[in-house]
């Protein structure tokens, strides 16, 4: 694993195609061509098979999910496939009828989980999305609310709880102290972390706990032809209604009007879920932390390297936060 984290960035994602292509050979398919358009916390190829047909490869190079997770996972994106309002992709089965495979990775030194899907066109609308693409991204996540209420998976498969400060059960920044946080970081991370705490056993109480995707921003969507995909369902769990719309507010922070035009499309659909605006704000807010804990996990060396100068504007992030009560993306 060493070796490995010491690798650039090329020769890291030369070692993850390898194994890619390794791994078609589970699904009875080969490669004709295939190109990385993804290397950040999952590895993500365009690939061109035998067939002629395209698919979209992911490898979880920085993921680790239990089997119960994926198998959920692609128990709900049939669904919403077979509900036919969501478009989202649906992971081709493997020839032993799983929807991965997972195979032993030499250079990390684990196994990991790679999934197929068939290619998806369209664009990414993730720096200058419109009023219209916020609405209808709001209209899409309370259909998908709607939906999940209603489903559960069937067999032993399940969804975790990540209605809790680091979503996930990993804890990269609070198990054991990181050289590059200081001692005034550390202390704006705990409070927040127990603010948040406090806050998300207020909110089990309150609110209806369902299934969410957790990660709906405009990197993980596509714009084709006037309609709209939800890609990227890795972080998909068991949390509110209203945790799903403050992680997709977090990344409109830039400009508040935009949100807006989100929470529109949402009660276009459904009623918002029942809040008070500083819950909203530490939620918004916690998300600076989920994100801070994913990257001192991450082993590209791209993501890596970001982490003093995020850790800065965490900093001049949470400052302003405790200051005013409103989380904004300060540059």
């Amino acid at each position: 694993m060493s070796e490995y984290l010491e690798m650039s960035q090329e020769e890291q994602i030369a070692l993850v195609q390898e194994f890619a292509i390794d791994s078609l050979a589970q699904y009875g398919m080969s490669a004709k061509k295939i190109e990385c358009v993804h290397h950040g916390y999952n590895t993500t190829f365009k690939l061109i098979a035998g067939d002629d047909k395209t698919y979209a490869i992911r490898v979880s190079t920085n993921f680790r999910k239990w089997p119960e997770h994926v198998w959920a996972e692609s128990q709900w994106l049939l669904a919403l496939a077979r509900e036919g309002s969501i478009n989202a992709p649906v992971p081709i089965l493997n020839l032993q009828g799983e929807p991965y495979s997972n195979q032993y990775f030499f250079y990390q030194g684990s196994n990991i989980d790679l999934m197929i899907y068939p290619w998806l066109e369209g664009e990414v609308s993730e720096k200058d999305p419109t009023e219209e693409h916020l609405f209808e991204l709001g209209r899409r996540m309370a259909q998908l609310h709607q939906l999940s209420r209603a489903w559960k998976p069937s067999g032993y498969a399940n969804f975790l709880d990540v209605d809790r400060p680091l979503m996930v059960r990993r804890d990269n920044l609070f198990l054991f102290p990181q050289p590059l946080i200081s001692e005034a970081q550390y202390q704006l991370l705990e409070d927040l972390r127990d603010r948040s705490a406090a806050l998300f056993e207020s909110l089990k109480e309150r609110l209806e706990r369902q299934l969410i995707h957790a990660d709906l921003h405009f990197g993980n969507i596509l714009h084709n032809k006037g309609e709209m995909a939800i890609l990227d369902f890795d972080d998909a769990g068991i949390g509110s209604a209203l945790q799903d719309l403050a992680i997709s507010i977090f990344y409109l922070r830039a400009d508040r009007e935009r949100e807006k035009h989100l929470l529109a499309g949402y009660e276009s659909v459904a009623p918002l879920p029942e809040f008070e605006a500083w819950e909203l704000e530490l939620l918004i807010a916690n998300r600076q932390l989920v994100l801070l804990n994913f990257l001192f996990e991450s082993t590209t060396p791209d993501e890596v390297a970001k982490v003093p100068l995020y850790l800065e504007k965490t900093e001049r992030c949470l400052k302003h936060y405790f200051q005013t009560g409103k989380f904004d993306l300060l540059m």
